[in-house]
């Protein structure tokens, strides 16, 4: 937990670097004021996110199982999807703005988040409701709380503020929140246009995801050859799914073997480098599994 709550607040430090340091490259004479209102509002943006989402979570868990607790991972990823969610608007938005975007970014975290539970959807560190679902809602927040004078600090005009703005003197400007929607359907487009095809390619070979057996005993041991070490944590692989693994490596490994003998018939090599590959398999296979 220490480490990532370490993680975490590297992240936050290295938010301002992107939200105000990009304002630095701006021509406008008041840059200084857009680099000071984006670090103020990345502030109020994460801090409430993180506020949100940790007290939503208390009360998701009191109401559905009658056991809770603050739990630091929701006030973690919170504060991410407060910092995901202001970063388009933090120099164009006023501070109120951005306590009001960081507050519909923690529900929207914590409601992400168990939806994926809910659908299944495996998202270890909920990746999805942090950034996909809070840089969606981002955008969104430009185009309805986009400042008229903000707007003319940063960029010199003012002709198509935020849809609230425009409501509250009198008009119905969606210009710029039209404009960010098109936006966002441009971006979802492009990325399903590409990626799809490439999604489907590898669910069609077999390798979007791993195999189920190697999930429970961990990555790190089916995938790295590492140990599970997590003795005396009380979370440690049950030695039955240990055993189960290591013999269905060795029946993959004397398949292996037994089609690389019938190549080697055919082709009079050596397979040496299977062979040696092999080895190494067989290596890890008999490394003492410290549970």
């Amino acid at each position: 937990m220490a480490l990532q709550m370490l993680g975490t607040f590297i992240l936050w430090f290295g938010w301002y670097g992107f939200n105000g340091g990009s304002a630095l490259l701006s021509d406008s004479r008041n840059a200084h004021e857009v680099v000071a209102l984006a670090a103020v509002n990345t502030t109020l943006s994460g801090g409430t996110a993180g506020i949100v989402a940790l007290m939503a979570n208390l009360w998701y868990l009191e109401r559905y199982t009658g056991e809770p607790f603050f739990d630091l991972k929701y006030a973690m990823n919170g504060s991410l999807a407060g910092l995901v969610a202001i970063t388009g608007g933090c120099g164009v938005m006023e501070p109120w703005s951005a306590v009001v975007t960081g507050f519909f970014a923690g529900l929207l975290y914590l409601v992400g988040s168990i939806f994926l539970v809910k659908i299944r959807l495996d998202d270890a560190v909920d990746a999805i409701p942090v950034h996909m679902f809070n840089g969606i809602w981002g955008i969104i927040a430009v185009g309805l709380f986009a400042s008229p004078s903000r707007l003319l600090a940063a960029y010199g005009r003012d002709d198509h503020p935020g849809l609230f703005f425009s409501w509250y003197n009198g008009d119905s400007d969606a210009v710029l929140l039209g404009t960010q929607l098109v936006g966002l359907l441009f971006m979802f487009g492009w990325v399903m246009f590409f990626m799809l095809p490439f999604f489907i390619w590898l669910d069609w070979k077999g390798w979007f995801r791993s195999d189920p057996l190697e999930e429970i005993v961990g990555l790190d041991t089916s995938y790295h050859g590492g140990l599970a070490l997590l003795a005396g944590t009380g979370e440690g692989v049950n030695p039955e799914y240990i055993s189960a693994y290591k013999k269905k490596k060795s029946e993959e490994n004397d398949l292996r073997r037994r089609n690389r003998g019938l190549t080697d018939t055919v082709s009079g090599g050596t397979g040496s480098a299977r062979e040696a590959e092999d080895d190494y398999d067989d290596s890890v296979q008999d490394e003492p599994i410290t549970m």
